[in-house]
């Protein structure tokens, strides 16, 4: 309730300002036109958007360019999706509706790794650790390791552990800021 996935879904563009101005790269979001912006963005909820098809077909929804055997092997290494080749018709497994054949962190890994295939320069988690096991959280944490590599992540958390590897961790509580720091300043409060 203190507008934190609202902050999301307008960096997003998945929602507009009502007032004040939103800036991108110096852009005032609101005259960005949305589908030269949305190539260069990868959102991810809690509940990862995958859909009824192969796995391949959600790797390669959303991709840029020519994805190859090899740039689609090193994702799913990178995000942890080795499980992929443990299925009886790996890659070519049909998942299901809303992926109702895979864990939550089968599918959070997927969703993942359609993000390293995407190779957007900003990043946006909304909760993505939060419906999942300690097993599951541990290889998303893992994942996202390789993932922020030399991008821009926003990231909503509601525990600190998620955020511990962040440059600038801004606690909200209501709407507003109450604290801000590194994941060693803010243990120390």
């Amino acid at each position: 309730g203190g507008g934190k996935t609202t902050i999301m879904k307008l960096i997003a563009g998945y929602m507009r300002p009502t007032n004040g101005t939103l800036m991108i790269d110096n852009q005032n979001i609101t005259k960005i036109r949305l589908d030269s912006y949305y190539p260069h963005i990868g959102y991810l909820t809690q509940e990862p958007s995958v859909f009824d098809g192969t796995i391949e077909e959600n790797l390669l929804y959303g991709a840029r360019g020519k994805i190859t055997k090899e740039k689609m092997q090193k994702a799913i290494e990178l995000a942890e999706c080795q499980f992929i080749y443990e299925l009886e018709d790996g890659i070519k497994t049909e998942i299901g509706e809303r992926g109702v054949r895979l864990s939550g962190g089968q599918k959070q890994r997927l969703a993942i790794a359609k993000i390293f295939l995407k190779d957007p320069e900003i990043i946006l988690l909304d909760e993505p650790t939060a419906a999942l096991d300690s097993y599951s959280e541990q290889k998303v944490a893992k994942a996202f390791e390789h993932l922020f590599e030399g991008r821009t992540v926003i990231v909503i958390a509601h525990r600190l552990q998620t955020v511990k590897s962040a440059d600038d961790i801004i606690v909200l509580e209501k709407g507003k800021v109450v604290e801000r720091g590194t994941h060693k300043e803010l243990l120390k409060l």
